[in-house]
């Protein structure tokens, strides 16, 4: 008789399951801020609300409200979120969004023990948001959450109480009974050159004690997330499936930007087609050149992390195989989409879905939907940011491709292909025998790394992992011989 078992995969408890309260967090597509103003009816003595705001106003794309379990939004928590809204910033709204949802913990966490944000008793640990610290320290214990995630939501609860207060939202007379206390405290931190120095910083008790930094897995570098550089062996096999033309001519040459440049995915995605334009009329002009740089951030089309400048190095090669897409009809047709906003021009993104959508939308697009030249398409729909899940989905395709040739391959995330443009670096530079002092430099400046201990893993990640495999080898040599001589 043959028995099969069902292998069960327990799924992780996210901190949502943890509560019985139905408060959750909704989108608007578009918002724009405005004020009510009192406005004569028909009668004299007759006046009514209206909404107003300027006719060139903006647009804040993927608005979060925070509406309580009965539905109704939770008035002095959005109350909170209108006060945050600077710019329409993709970036910043992207901040907002996660300080709803932290928040909305907060309410459900409220709503579950029937607790009102200003319950503030004499006793401080039986303020609420005392309590509900001690609520998040039992589950950063019980469940596999990071200190930093959970440090993350106390943030936004202090950071809300603070505001709430400023914006004089609450009457001071509510606030008597501090909800959590002011600890000034001196740091020491690093300059860019390495320098150290020490600084005062004011913080608060409604944070859990932890590393400051996060120690990486073993065989995974911290670089704006633990990222696994893929080894050549893992490189030769994604090259090879291209090849097998496994990945679409758009994945293909994203990886291939990333790889050569070490971009993150945001800039490799909001590069315009004059990005390469532009590269292509430098090495035109100048046939001695085989790389050239392409600016992201600033004021530069292509994003980067917090809008800070970063140079990418592109190759002659890879520039002149992006001009050759850019003329191909298949690029040309998906810039021709209904969706595409910047239409066939030199503005539009470099790479496109299948529908004209963005990968990933840039934050130009924002600032240039209010003002659009004539050539663009102004008929487009209504502006949805794109978050890279196309993306993420054909490199899941593309992978799983992959494995039913080769089941052994192990999954990567595109960021990962930062960290592997690092230590392709690294480890061609030590083969030709440059100093760590000089490859120090080379990766620092073309990852445009801030912190000098982030550049260091990379120049120490291979000596940590050889050191480590040298020791579980004679680890393993210790135990087997001592089989072996029974």
């Amino acid at each position: 008789m043959m028995y099969f078992y069902k292998e069960t995969i327990k799924l992780r408890t996210t901190i949502n399951d943890l509560f019985n309260s139905r408060a959750r967090v909704i989108y608007l597509t578009s918002f724009y801020r405005g004020k009510l103003v009192w406005i004569k009816g028909k009668n004299s003595e007759e006046y009514k609300f209206c909404f107003s705001h300027p006719h060139n106003a903006d647009c804040f794309p993927k608005m979060p409200v925070i509406l309580q379990s009965n539905g109704l939004p939770w008035d002095i928590g959005n109350a909170y979120l209108l006060g945050q809204l600077d710019r329409p910033n993709l970036s910043n709204m992207k901040t907002l969004s996660s300080r709803a949802i932290h928040l909305k913990y907060y309410l459900q966490y409220l709503e579950d023990t029937d607790q009102h944000f200003l319950d503030l008793p004499k006793l401080y640990h039986e303020r609420a948001p005392q309590k509900f610290k001690a609520f998040m320290t039992d589950i950063l214990y019980s469940l596999d959450y990071s200190a930093e995630y959970i440090n993350n939501i106390l943030s936004t609860v202090a950071h809300f109480y603070t505001n709430i207060s400023y914006e004089s939202l609450v009457t001071e007379e509510s606030l008597e009974n501090k909800p959590f206390s002011h600890i000034q405290k001196t740091i020491m931190t690093t300059n860019k050159v390495g320098l150290a120095k020490s600084i005062d910083v004011i913080t608060n008790d409604l944070r859990i004690k932890s590393s400051r930094r996060p120690i990486p897995e073993l065989g995974k570098l911290r670089d704006g997330g633990s990222l696994r550089p893929l080894t050549l062996d893992e490189q030769e096999v994604i090259f090879h499936a291209f090849g097998k033309s496994y990945a679409s001519i758009e994945l293909e040459l994203m990886i291939r930007i990333a790889l050569e440049t070490g971009a993150r995915q945001q800039s490799v995605c909001t590069l315009s087609i004059s990005c390469i334009k532009d590269a292509c009329l430098t090495l035109e002009n100048d046939l001695s050149l085989n790389v050239t740089t392409i600016n992201a951030g600033q004021r530069f089309k292509a994003d980067s992390k917090g809008g800070r400048l970063n140079r990418l190095m592109f190759s002659r090669d890879l520039i002149y195989d992006l001009d050759n897409y850019i003329n191909c009809e298949r690029a040309e047709t998906r810039r021709k989409k209904e969706n595409s906003f910047y239409s066939d021009t030199i503005d539009n993104y470099l790479f496109l879905t299948r529908d004209g959508n963005p990968y990933l939308s840039a934050q130009r697009e924002i600032i240039d939907r209010r003002n659009p030249k004539p050539e663009w398409n102004s008929k487009v729909s209504v502006m949805i940011p794109k978050n890279g899940q196309s993306l993420r989905n054909e490199l899941k395709r593309f992978i799983s491709r992959i494995q039913s040739d080769a089941p052994t391959f192990h999954d990567f995330s595109f960021h990962d292909l930062r960290a592997t443009a690092g230590m392709n670096i690294v480890r061609s530079m030590r083969a030709q025998s440059y100093p760590d002092s000089k490859i120090f430099d080379h990766v620092r400046q073309r990852l445009s790394h801030r912190d000098i201990k982030t550049t260091e893993m990379y120049l120490n990640f291979d000596s940590e992992l050889t050191e480590f495999n040298d020791i579980q080898e004679a680890f393993g040599s210790m135990f087997y011989k001592g089989e072996n001589d029974e």
